[in-house]
């Protein structure tokens, strides 16, 4: 049986997405954020950088969100449906995988962090982070422009890593994304895939 240790953040959602799409069962650990749970001893024997989402896997543990879902293609996707078997398509699936985990990861989790802040907040940060998602959402644009559905082509772990942190800003209708239609209408149609709600819907 597969474990997935996860919580209610983009990140977790990645995998919960993909073993969905794979139609894999798996066990659901919900790790308790706000309380700590990150941090007490049985969860850092698992990941040592204490972060979710981690995966058990007969015996294996893997933790970093890419990671998983190039495991998950690799050991348990034999139709390719997340992980292309054919190498031009899997190499890009694998690139755009990397690309989010440097790009819209890190610059869209610290301006959301920026916005919560209490208090006064930093315009300049504010300012920063908003003008490199800019630049972020109009590299998928480019990506999009040659009519492709998906970014890969073929859908792929590099749409799955990308969704779960552009739902928000399209549920907000931030104007830098809902100016770009062809990167709205290629978020509406992963958010139309089942796998995808039901993903979205874990850990309940």
């Amino acid at each position: 049986m597969i474990r997935l240790h996860t919580s209610t953040t983009p990140n977790g959602r990645k995998i919960s997405i993909a073993l969905e799409e794979l139609s894999l069962p798996y066990e659901v650990r919900k790790v308790d954020l706000g309380a700590n749970e990150q941090l007490k001893p049985d969860f850092l024997r698992l990941n040592p950088n204490h972060k979710i989402p981690v995966l058990e896997d007969d015996g294996l543990v893997i933790w970093e969100s890419g990671a998983i879902l190039l495991h998950l293609g690799e050991k348990h996707d034999p139709k390719g449906l997340i992980l292309s078997k054919d190498a031009r398509k899997r190499s890009a699936a694998i690139q755009l995988a990397f690309f989010q985990t440097g790009g819209v990861g890190p610059n869209l989790g610290r301006l959301g962090a920026a916005l919560r802040k209490e208090g006064e907040k930093n315009a300049e940060m504010i300012q920063i982070f908003s003008t490199e998602m800019a630049r972020l959402y109009g590299v998928l644009d480019r990506i999009l422009e040659d009519g492709r559905e998906y970014l890969a082509g073929d859908y792929s772990i590099g749409d799955i890593m990308h969704y779960p942190w552009l739902a928000f800003p399209l549920q907000l209708k931030m104007p830098d994304l809902i100016k770009l239609p062809r990167v709205v209408a290629w978020l509406e149609r992963i958010a139309a895939r089942p796998a995808v709600k039901k993903g979205m819907a874990v850990p309940a």
